[in-house]
């Protein structure tokens, strides 16, 4: 008997013994196992004034020159957009203001200096009528047959009058964009009017474009929206007004994420603001407590807060206006057309969710005059330094004047 009890004594530590290895052998094997790391994802994207072309610049012989110094910028980023205010019309004449007109090698130009998407609408877009814009549509979809290698993309022409806004789709390293440009400006009442993205800049106007974003975003799943945004507003003002910031804000509640405007020929400022977005429900609840149904603090009727960019005015990213140099008042209010920034946006998405967080990272250029015509120079000081001494000292106070009203820009 206590030969049997040793026995099964001998048994039970063993097994034991076995069960206690097996149990620490489990854990040091978990330990080994490897992390999971997070899915993110960063896209650049890069943004600019209004290529503009007055005669000194379309008559220029070279139209690469004009992207010399910021070409690499432009080509380095994930995509790169500009304001086109002009037609781009092969069966009209080259034009300058009051109504512009380029051909499409200069527009080939800025392709190959690094853009890839283009706004169309504006107040020029429909200084040829109907055939130019005809013929802007045209040269596009030429340039686009001719860079199969490259994806180009523009927003803000209709084909047919009847034709509703549409946002266009661009995927890019797993993003899904939207872009839409809209001019709430144009310089012709005419028919041709009817053919693009024009917006009244009423209050029955913007209710209708508020409207058709929120369904647009609704109606088409993505990661960020854009607006190009071509406003109603002074040319030269370099102050961003209070209600220009209300109406940047109604655009973000109903579905925009980035508002790139343009219109005024200057630099205005630029943010990163917080948004408070409600439900259908939500609304519903506040109407009951404007009539005395509901008394939950209207804060906890918030669904949700994000984050939206707002670029308030691109200025000029190239043109003629500042062909004839004011030298003796590098202050006077013409002088800041030929100053801007190419903004760079980094966004983040972690497994597959945008990031609040968006890094901006503007490049201070300017309009500086070669012997023939205006070229785009990125404007530092270790640039200023290398000018004869009359440029010299008018950069050096422009580059002043540029930081004293952006302080962002120190």
């Amino acid at each position: 008997m206590k030969k049997n009890l040793k026995s099964y004594l001998f048994l039970f530590i063993t097994a034991a013994v076995f069960v206690l290895n097996s149990c620490n052998s489990t854990e040091i094997s978990e330990s080994k196992l490897p992390e999971k790391k997070d899915d993110i994802s960063e896209l650049v994207l890069s943004f600019s004034g209004d290529i503009m072309a007055h005669d000194v610049n379309f008559k220029m012989k070279d139209y690469n020159r004009i992207y010399d110094d910021v070409r690499d910028i432009l080509l380095n980023d994930d995509l790169s957009f500009g304001n086109v205010e002009t037609p781009v019309c092969e069966e009209r004449p080259l034009s300058t203001f009051l109504c512009f007109n380029i051909h499409k090698d200069y527009l080939k130009a800025a392709i190959d200096g690094g853009f890839d998407v283009f706004s169309f609408a504006n107040n020029h877009t429909n200084d040829q009528g109907i055939q130019g814009i005809d013929g802007t549509i045209k040269s596009f979809n030429a340039l686009k047959e001719e860079y199969k290698n490259k994806e180009l993309f523009s927003s803000g022409l209709k084909n047919k009058e009847d034709e509703d806004f549409k946002p266009v789709l661009i995927e890019k390293k797993g993003w899904k964009i939207l872009f839409l440009s809209v001019t709430e400006l144009i310089n012709s009442h005419g028919k041709s009017k009817h053919r693009l993205y024009y917006s009244e800049p009423t209050k029955a106007g913007r209710e209708k474009l508020l409207l058709s974003i929120k369904k647009m975003r609704e109606e088409n799943p993505c990661d960020i929206f854009i607006l190009s945004l071509h406003l109603n507003e002074a040319e030269y003002g370099l102050k961003v007004l209070g209600s220009k910031k209300a109406w940047f804000k109604a655009l973000a509640q109903a579905g925009i994420d980035v508002v790139w405007a343009n219109h005024p020929h200057v630099l205005q400022d630029w943010e990163l603001s917080e948004v408070e977005i409600l439900t259908d429900d939500s609304k519903k609840d506040i109407i009951q407590i404007n009539k005395g149904e509901n008394n939950e603090p209207l804060d906890s009727l918030l669904t949700h807060k994000k984050n939206a960019f707002f670029m308030y005015s691109m200025g000029n990213f190239i043109s003629g206006q500042r062909w004839k140099v004011n030298y003796a008042d590098p202050a006077y209010y013409r002088e800041y057309t030929g100053d801007s920034i190419i903004m760079q946006l980094r966004l983040k998405k972690i497994d597959g969710i945008l990031q609040p967080e968006i890094e901006a990272a503007p490049v201070l250029i300017t309009n500086y005059n070669e012997k023939d015509a205006p070229v785009i120079k990125r404007f530092t000081k270790e640039w200023i330094e290398t000018l004869p001494e009359k440029e010299r000292a008018y950069y050096l106070k422009r580059l002043e004047l540029m930081r004293a009203y952006l302080p962002k820009l120190k």
